[in-house]
């Protein structure tokens, strides 16, 4: 986990059941880091969303050309993905 700046007390109010929840799932003590993460990784999504209408006409066949049919496309994902699992792999070997 990346830590930028010191740490900061703040007060949240969360509903019982999700509590029970995450702590059935998470160490003592590991509380703070795991709504850390969670908070990390929705303000993520909202960023990309927020993003995406800036973005919006950037990518075109003629500065990717390799890539402008559907059939480029889905083999370049197949690709990318078959190179991260096959990363995964690695790391959890280790």
């Amino acid at each position: 986990m990346i830590k930028v700046g010191g740490t900061k007390k703040v007060s949240v109010t969360l509903p019982g059941d999700l509590v029970e929840q995450v702590r059935v799932h998470v160490k003592v003590g590991e509380f703070s880091s795991f709504c850390a993460a969670a908070l990390r990784n929705h303000l993520a999504h909202y960023r990309q969303r927020d993003g995406l209408p800036h973005s919006f006409g950037i990518w075109t066949d003629e500065n990717h050309p390799d890539l402008s049919s559907s059939k480029d496309a889905s083999g370049y994902v197949r690709k990318l993905r078959k190179t991260g699992t096959e990363r995964l792999s690695r790391l959890l070997n280790k």
